[in-house]
């Protein structure tokens, strides 16, 4: 697929952006879009005392706020994504994204727990059929050359809702209530929503004939592609989850840290991710296979020495930090590698099932890591975490060595 895409002139439907540069302005609103859907899925759980009060519910019960919303996004976001197939990608991203801002809405004026529950529902099934638009956008706005860079603009805006976002969304709730941090998530949609409207490209639905040069043998080629990278995701983010999910409670039961320096910590970590953003975008499109598995290796190094770092506080800032660094530009590795695998007219599939497979990592991972203390202790998580990592790694070795022996056999 080439970056300028000429329009049909009997339908007057257009497949990406006639352009000459960077589209910035239009991969910048993405990024505030992709900012507010990821706050939104996770700013309930620092909330979970001020919601549980509210309401008189128990934290674990509040706690399901978090995990009915993953589910939900784990099982509507394909089903979504074939619905919606045909419909044009700016109208889908505008009217999911307008839904997320209406599950904010509901989540504000909520009377009842229940209501509340229903709200979250309602943002998850929008949030699903996002992601399932928003991650294939800028392959279609970018030369292909471009994919790298394009995502890791869209993915800065999930680093900087983890970096800043969810904290300050945090101190507004203990400030002013809960209820003021999705007040101001509600009003932020609606912004957004306006800027899309004016300045993110018109983008229609992805051709499926064989004009256009995807026929459907190519398309069913992709797909053992597209389901290694979803496995890909599943481990990697699973094992980083595994940790990541109980890091806090790691570093102040096993390394002492003061509770005070943990927000420092947790800034310092968000940082040096949206660094790791930065770099991948710069560096991916010149040296991918080896960015995607130095990385890899480099996970596995850090998260079997951090227990060896203990009792050094100032060596676990630093591990910790190239940790935050390095799991940064992955996720941009894996997205890129996902557009660039599957066939265009399958990018949405692809970017629903990407979506799927993000989830489970994020609640497999915390399954896993709960069951690794209960089976091995808090000290020895970043040992598991490494170990799945490992999987990751050799599933991906794999992969690759059997793609080359297809190439070499075909030649």
């Amino acid at each position: 697929m080439t970056s300028s895409v000429q329009p049909d002139q009997t339908k007057n439907r257009f497949v990406g952006l006639v352009t000459h540069k960077f589209p910035l302005v239009g991969l910048l609103i993405l990024a505030l879009a992709i900012f507010i859907s990821m706050a939104t899925e996770f700013l309930p759980g620092g909330l979970i005392p001020q919601i549980a009060a509210d309401f008189g519910r128990s934290p674990a019960e509040v706690g399901n706020l978090i995990t009915v919303f993953a589910l939900t996004v784990i099982i509507t976001a394909a089903p979504l994504a074939l619905i919606t197939r045909r419909v044009p990608r700016k109208t889908m991203v505008l009217v999911a994204f307008a839904l997320i801002g209406a599950g904010n809405l509901g989540t504000v004026l909520a009377p009842s727990f229940e209501v509340l529950l229903a709200a979250r529902v309602v943002g998850a099934l929008a949030h699903g059929a996002f992601w399932s638009v928003v991650a294939a956008y800028p392959a279609h706005m970018v030369r292909p050359g471009e994919l790298a860079k394009a995502t890791a603009v869209t993915a800065a805006g999930g680093s900087i809702s983890g970096v800043l976002g969810i904290p300050l969304g945090n101190a507004l709730g203990q400030a002013f209530g809960w209820r003021a941090s999705f007040t101001v998530l509600a009003f932020l949609v609606v912004l957004t929503l306006v800027l899309m409207v004016w300045k993110l490209p018109y983008i229609a639905t992805s051709p499926t004939n064989t004009k256009a040069g995807i026929g459907r043998t190519e398309r069913d080629r992709a797909l053992p592609g597209v389901l290694m990278i979803c496995l890909l995701i599943v481990l990697i983010v699973g094992a980083q989850n595994s940790f990541g999910t109980f890091n806090v409670v790691w570093l102040l039961d096993i390394v002492e840290m003061e509770p005070a320096a943990i927000p420092i910590m947790l800034f310092v970590g968000g940082a040096a991710s949206a660094l790791g953003v930065a770099l991948t975008g710069i560096y991916y499109s010149r040296i991918p296979l080896r960015l995607f598995f130095g990385s890899l290796v480099a996970l596995i190094g850090l998260l079997t020495t951090l227990p060896l770092a203990v009792s050094s506080q100032p060596a676990v800032w630093v591990v910790s930090g190239f940790l935050g660094a390095v799991f940064g530009g992955v996720p941009v590795i894996l997205q890129t590698r996902m557009m660039s695998v599957a066939s265009p007219s399958r990018r949405n599939m692809a970017a629903a099932l990407q979506t799927t497979a993000f989830n489970i990592g994020i609640g497999g991972g915390a399954f896993l890591g709960g069951t690794a203390i209960e089976l091995s202790g808090l000290s020895a998580l970043p040992y598991w975490a490494a170990a799945v990592m490992g999987m990751a790694l050799v599933a991906a070795l794999m992969w690759e060595l059997s793609n080359k022996k297809k190439h070499e056999r075909k030649s």
